[in-house]
């Protein structure tokens, strides 16, 4: 397809062209002047009272201003991260939202943590972060997904205060409820204006729902991303809730999902501004991250996740800015098992067994020669092969797996030189990564990634609202049809 629109996508990735859309060199610039920077850290270690962690789910690490995106997507989180650390090659340990944030919140693989299906409960004997902070810690998490609510995940009830009240209804899809990342951000930010201990620390997770299909950005969100010629797709590939009423052009796909990184980016700049008004930015230390990516025009798989292991689908952002954090970029291999266990050491906990024993903020246990594993277990739930992969020194290894066979199908990328995975090189068991990755998917408790006993979360059969809604929002929600 030399020459073709998608080939110009590929290459707005990369480079900007004027023959892609309306780019904004400036932004590119700046990127490229912060990726051949290093800052040295010339501060004194300071005390960490906040931690706030933050989450964009389904964002592209390729799509983010930082990491030379063409178009200026990400101008908020450019400018907080700017000074930060950035990692470039991080990759989600599992491409759906579930399996992924509870390892993110714990540090563990999901064949060790048990969660490896997007409906189900964290097992009760699991800890996760604000069960594992310092006793002095308070912890609250806010979330815009419903997977993500105290019925689906159990995550919640580990928390000192969760808010999950997901009430909007998804345009496309009946009884799948979320909430914008405006509504989010005010919710953080109203909770943070309420009294509490000032001599506690506090660890604080927002998960903000945009860019997640269907790509709908806020109507009244102007629209900035615009490309030249048309790319005409078969929609009835695309899965039903991702489609856009009599859109049958890819690249107006691609456009609608940057509108909508741009519009959460937008809340996640009023977001930081208020906790850096509220709990001092000197103490706080910010992660932001992604749950899993987005196949957008990749292998087929168009628009959607959780169904295989390319990068497209597990390759995220990973940047970090605060007390302790040694600026510059590193291309050292990191997961997000890595977050657990760096919150930890800024909160001053001892290592946990089972986890990596590393410190984003210095890159403190990283090693370019690490092993770094991923999954998509989702489709085995279904009867569909299990992928998992095990990436080093730029080299992929994917298995696909079956229940009693870990060899049903094996794969071999070269990511240096092939980086869009288009070429399967002939599988080899030379080296540990290979190796290691047979030896985790027999030493697996669920095979195929689908647990042998596991509790299925309950959806939600209508939208979630606080208990003490007042009666001018339920008065409100029942006129839009979202509440009886």
């Amino acid at each position: 397809m030399a020459g073709s629109p998608i080939c110009s996508w590929r290459l707005l990735r990369r480079a900007p062209r004027s023959s892609c859309g309306r780019l904004v060199a400036a932004t590119r610039r700046v990127a490229l002047v912060v990726a051949a920077a290093v800052f040295a850290c010339s501060c004194h270690p300071a005390q960490t009272k906040s931690v706030v962690l933050v989450t964009i789910d389904t964002l592209r690490a390729d799509h983010v201003g930082l990491y030379g995106y063409g178009r200026a997507t990400t101008p908020n989180i450019d400018r907080w991260f700017a000074k930060g650390r950035l990692y470039t090659h991080c990759w989600s340990a599992e491409a759906s939202t579930t399996p992924s944030v509870v390892s993110l919140l714990t540090g563990l693989l999901p064949q060790q943590h048990g969660v490896r299906q997007l409906i189900q409960l964290l097992p009760q004997g699991q800890k996760i972060l604000p069960e594992l902070m310092p006793p002095a810690w308070q912890s609250a998490g806010f979330v815009s997904n419903m997977m993500l609510t105290t019925e689906t995940s159990g995550i919640g009830s580990r928390f000192g205060y969760y808010d999950d009240f997901v009430d909007e209804k998804e345009k496309y899809r009946g009884n799948t409820y979320e909430r914008d990342a405006a509504r989010t951000t005010d919710a953080v930010l109203a909770w943070l204006d309420k009294p509490r201990d000032p001599s506690r620390p506090l660890l604080l997770w927002v998960h903000y729902m945009d860019p997640h299909g269907p790509y709908h950005p806020p109507d009244d969100w102007p629209r900035r991303f615009h490309h030249d010629s048309p790319l005409p797709i078969d929609v009835s590939r695309i899965l039903p809730y991702e489609r856009e009423p009599d859109v049958d052009d890819g690249l107006a796909y691609v456009d609608a999902y940057d509108e909508e990184i741009a519009y959460v980016d937008s809340q996640v700049g009023r977001l930081l501004e208020g906790v850096d008004q509220r709990l001092g930015g000197d103490s706080t230390l910010t992660i932001l991250t992604a749950d899993h990516g987005e196949s957008l025009m990749d292998h087929e798989d168009w628009f959607r996740h959780a169904v295989q292991v390319y990068d497209t689908m597990t390759r995220v952002p990973l940047m970090l800015r605060g007390p302790g954090v040694q600026s510059g970029r590193s291309d050292l291999p990191t997961s997000g098992l890595d977050v657990a266990p760096t919150i930890l050491a800024a909160a001053g906990a001892p290592p946990l067994p089972s986890t990596p024993d590393v410190d984003l903020r210095s890159g403190r246990g990283l090693d370019a020669s690490r092993i770094i594993y991923t999954e998509a277990s989702f489709p085995a739930r279904d009867g569909g092969d299990q992928w998992r992969a095990a990436i080093q020194n730029n080299r992929k290894w994917a298995i696909g797996v079956r229940p009693g066979d870990c060899r049903a199908e094996l794969r071999r990328y070269d990511l240096a030189a092939d980086p869009d995975e288009l070429t399967i090189k002939v599988w080899n068991e030379d080296g540990e990564a290979p190796r290691s990755l047979l030896r985790l998917c027999q030493q697996d408790p669920d095979p195929a990634g689908v647990p042998k006993t596991w509790a299925f979360g309950a959806t939600l059969k209508g939208p979630k609202t606080a208990t003490n809604a007042d009666a001018e929002k339920l008065s409100g929600l029942k006129a839009l049809g979202y509440a009886d």
